[in-house]
């Protein structure tokens, strides 16, 4: 009785294998080829990823070149627009950065992104506003690059972080460009992330010109940056008489205190700086005799 089991559950197993083997070799057959083919479709996309990181070079290799012709080339053949390098830098802000006006006009007509940020925070409105390319600047806000935007961290060539295209030019003495931001309502007043403004970046400079024309658009005298010094302090830390005096003229307190309590003519005894001393000492004078005989008018 077990052995005629057996052999029927025998029988029905190899039935079983004579319906089955085609279907289960056609399978095995479709699942083979289906791997194949996604191996032949990843090899082709790890190809197209190469050529495509190919193209974007050749690209940033035309913008730096200033070559109009490979430009257009590289991204008829399919490189990206908004392309990044190592840095975060765009296609568009390489010729900004380089003054590349052509490149930039045609960069925008193909709605190149204008407010791409590098790693750094930077636009490439920023560079050109650095770089003190009054034209660029004037191409990118007409698109309308944001004005006001500022850097996320410390640039290696400002060495400052939270710094505007206005504080940039003012620091490199592009007067041209801060004319032109502030007559495109660039914030006057702004602060980076250590404080500093516009009027002390310049104020540190030196450059009479940027300094007055802030002055005459109502830059703050007495902001102070984190270590409670203003723009007039920052003049007499690096020596410049001809800003002091314009600050000084201006309205600015000369018994300013930063951090340290130290005061503008501490800092030009300290620096044995002799022609700056004399000019706020006689500054605190007048400053002291005009706020001496206001209180005698207030007085009843």
């Amino acid at each position: 009785m077990i052995q005629s089991k057996c052999r029927v559950l025998l029988c029905s197993l190899c039935l079983m294998m004579i319906v089955w083997a085609p279907a289960l070799a056609s399978a095995m057959e479709a699942t083979s080829q289906h791997k194949a083919a996604l191996s032949k479709t990843g090899k082709k996309a790890k190809m197209s990823e190469q050529k495509l990181n190919q193209l974007d070079d050749e690209l940033f290799s035309a913008v730096d070149d200033n070559d109009r012709v490979g430009v257009i080339r590289a991204l008829s053949a399919g490189a990206a627009l908004n392309a990044e390098d190592r840095a975060g830098m765009t296609p568009l802000m390489h010729a900004a950065l380089r003054g590349e006006k052509g490149l930039v006009r045609l960069l925008l007509a193909r709605n190149a992104d204008v407010d791409t940020k590098d790693i750094f925070g930077v636009t490439a409105l920023m560079q050109a506003a650095w770089a003190g390319h009054t034209d660029i600047v004037a191409l990118l806000t007409s698109h309308a690059a944001n004005v006001n935007i500022q850097s996320s961290e410390v640039t290696p060539r400002l060495r400052a972080s939270g710094v505007s295209a206005l504080m940039g030019a003012c620091m490199n003495g592009n007067l041209e460009v801060v004319k032109f931001l502030i007559a495109k309502r660039a914030l006057i007043n702004q602060q980076d992330t250590q404080g500093q403004t516009a009027l002390m970046y310049a104020a540190q400079k030196g450059d009479a010109q940027i300094v007055d024309l802030l002055l005459s658009k109502r830059a703050n005298l007495e902001t102070k940056d984190q270590f409670g010094r203003t723009a007039l302090t920052i003049a007499t830390i690096y020596d410049r008489y001809n800003i002091a005096c314009m600050l000084i003229s201006a309205g600015a307190n000369v018994y300013t205190k930063d951090i340290h309590n130290m005061t503008p003519i501490v800092y030009s005894s300290a620096l044995d700086y002799g022609d700056l001393y004399k000019l706020l000492k006689t500054a605190m004078r007048q400053q002291y005799n005009r706020a001496t005989a206001q209180s005698f008018q207030l007085a009843p």
